[in-house]
């Protein structure tokens, strides 16, 4: 069937193939793109909680002089000498969770939470994902995050290892500061060493679907570029190809039927293939003619 179709409809169902091929070719391209923009977003996200929750490991515990209503949880009590003011103090953990509830609910689009296999807070405990992330971490140290996508989501973790100022509440229980006892017990999340994972950085940021990629894609700026081209191929085409083969073939056509002394136009600035095609036929022409003057001499 394809044998029987004019060379017009095969260039242009061969340019249409082609031009599927680049955009599906884009496509991929911007898919991927998509991803890395969605890893870097999700990493420097989480490179902020990890700076944050560093400085108050290095500082020990934050203290503050009430609590908001929302986050009623503290570590330890303390209060001033004249029994006027009370101070609370909130370690690493809790300090996170808390900015973790904040964002949750005022961000737009990155939401975080950290958690680990070891935690000491139910509200804490990780999921299916994080679970395997925080496998994963612990079977290989070089492995610098693990992501996913799970329905309309972008998930992304990476790994919380643990340092000096973390031995305070996450070495020897022996050494771990009363307010910790007494809150956590002595038994969960200890004994750790300086260099393993203690948990994970959990970021989740809504995920950018193929029909917003689409969208992007279709501007009216790309419309009009892939319009544009589609018309100068069709008008190559055209005035190229299709146009001067009509006129070869009728040109042949009209020889054909005794026509000999009919010239093909000759195109002394073109030197394509159909311009090789024509000056064959000329000299098939000629030579008819020759051999019919010659035939003609031979007859009288």
């Amino acid at each position: 069937m394809f044998s029987k179709w004019s060379i017009q409809l095969k260039y242009s169902l061969i340019f249409i193939l082609t031009l599927v091929l680049i955009i599906a070719g884009l496509f991929i391209g911007i898919y991927t793109l998509k991803t890395v923009q969605l890893r870097n977003e999700a990493m420097a996200s989480a490179e902020q909680v990890i700076a944050f929750r560093t400085w108050v490991a290095n500082s020990g515990v934050v203290w503050v002089d009430h609590l908001s209503p929302e986050f009623r949880d503290f570590l330890g009590k303390r209060t001033s000498g004249d029994n006027t003011m009370e101070f609370f103090s909130k370690n690493p953990a809790l300090a996170t969770r808390e900015l973790s509830e904040i964002v949750g609910k005022t961000a737009t689009r990155a939401t975080f939470r950290v958690t680990s296999d070891e935690y000491r807070n139910p509200a804490n405990a990780p999921d299916p994902f994080e679970s395997a992330s925080i496998r994963t971490f612990k079977a290989d140290h070089n492995q610098k995050y693990q992501d996913a996508f799970e329905g309309n989501f972008y998930r992304y973790s990476q790994p919380i290892f643990v340092q000096q100022s973390c031995l305070k509440c996450h070495g020897d229980p022996k050494d771990a500061p009363a307010d910790v006892i007494e809150k956590y017990g002595d038994k969960r999340a200890f004994g750790y060493k300086v260099g393993d994972v203690r948990g994970i950085i959990s970021v989740k940021l809504p995920d950018i679907t193929l029909a917003e990629v689409f969208l992007t894609f279709l501007n009216p700026y790309t419309v009009v570029l892939i319009v544009l081209a589609f018309l100068l191929n069709f008008l190559f085409t055209q005035k190229a190809i299709i146009k001067r083969l009509k006129e070869l073939a009728l040109a042949t056509e009209r020889i054909a039927q005794g026509e000999l002394d009919l010239p093909l136009q000759d195109n002394p600035g073109s030197r394509d293939e159909i311009d090789y095609v024509r000056h064959t036929i000329d000299l098939l022409r000629n030579s008819v003619v020759v051999a019919m003057r010659r035939l003609e001499k031979k007859l009288t």
